[in-house]
């Protein structure tokens, strides 16, 4: 039995109906709202069973951990308690969190897992998740790596969630870690071209410059380029730290849920660098990002039905073969592009170096 926390959300919804039809275990949809998990359940493929489950008395969790071969999270609400409680009964769990601080209270669990041979695999989803493989597979291919750049360009007509939407004001809400400084840059994406992409707190950039040992940049524009210059330039004059200030991110999150200006394909790049300025690139493409985080999630939760991961807390990358993982996503409707095998003996042309926020070009 897969348990899926969140099951009727943006992101659940796809993990839970995806495990449905992709495997023959019953799918456990979980969640405070059992006419919403009970209106997927109808609607659904396979054996979908709506379960109430309130976070906030772990008592409830239990029963369903019993019969569970896997536990997917969803939401982000007392993940640490619910991967603890997960780990010490020997499930499996699959988190979807973005948060650096959520992900660093679970790996702290490492040595639970180990002791009771289970494994947590987290940065599971679109970004983290797609992007770490991408890192991963660039760094691979250019072992002489001294950097990697990460690029995610979001639809702004996509299918966001209300917690992805908070997620994403509160990272421009966030102030700027000055002591990385990483510069805004053009980066040319597959279908859309030379797009500006600004630094950006992905959890990404800390998580992957510990598995990769090189440091890491995180960037992030959306698919209309007036949208992006418009809330970079917003976040340089420091207007949502006022709006922080003054009423928080609520009236930010609704305002942006009214703002509809694009469409709704993603693309996740990632690059490598070494010292002579040889560079690779891997990247991949499709349409609406909830639907992508779903499927990578659900595809490592079907990893570890089938006991394919070692014990212990992972991120995405230390546990799949890249290149592997990559060729399996696309059935899902995603696809993927690479560089040539063949690596450059000059230093690419097609992205322009960094410059920093607020700077001129």
């Amino acid at each position: 039995m897969a348990v899926v926390i969140g099951g009727y959300g943006a992101v659940g919804r796809v993990v839970a109906t995806t495990l449905a039809r992709d495997s023959a275990n019953e799918v456990v949809v979980a969640g405070r709202d059992l006419a919403r998990a009970e209106a997927l359940a109808r609607s659904g493929p396979g054996r979908l069973t709506p379960r109430r489950l309130d976070l906030d008395d772990l008592r409830g969790l239990d029963g369903l951990l019993a019969d569970a071969a896997v536990v997917v999270m969803c939401v982000e609400h007392r993940n640490e308690a619910v991967a603890r409680a997960c780990l010490d009964r020997g499930v499996p769990v699959v988190d979807i969190s973005a948060s650096a601080d959520v992900l660093a209270g679970i790996e702290r669990l490492d040595p639970t897992a180990r002791r009771t041979g289970t494994a947590a695999v987290l940065s599971v989803g679109l970004a983290p998740g797609l992007t770490n493989v991408l890192a991963r597979r660039c760094a691979g291919r250019l072992p002489s790596a001294t950097s990697v750049d990460v690029t995610v360009l979001l639809g702004a007509a996509g299918d966001h969630g209300p917690d992805s939407v908070r997620w994403t004001v509160a990272g421009l809400m966030a102030p700027l870690d000055r002591t990385r400084r990483p510069g805004r840059a053009r980066v040319d994406l597959p279908g859309f071209g030379l797009r500006t992409a600004y630094p950006f707190p992905f959890s990404d950039q800390y998580t992957l410059s510990r598995t990769l040992g090189v440091p890491v940049t995180t960037r992030l524009c959306l698919d209309s380029a007036a949208v992006t210059a418009a809330l970079f330039w917003l976040r340089g004059v420091g207007a949502f730290r006022l709006a922080d200030r003054l009423g928080g991110a609520r009236p930010l999150t609704g305002a942006s849920n009214l703002l509809r200006l694009g469409g709704d394909r993603f693309v996740v790049h990632a690059a490598a660098t070494d010292g002579g300025g040889r560079q690779v690139w891997a990247a991949a493409t499709g349409r609406q990002e909830c639907q992508a985080t779903g499927v990578v999630a659900a595809e490592i939760a079907l990893g570890l039905i089938g006991r394919r991961y070692p014990p212990g807390v992972h991120h995405i990358d230390q546990i799949v073969d890249a290149g592997e993982f990559l060729s399996t996503i696309q059935r899902h409707g995603l696809t993927v592009h690479e560089q040539p095998s063949s690596l450059p003996t000059e230093p690419p042309t097609g992205r322009i170096p960094a410059t920093p926020e607020g700077g001129e070009r």
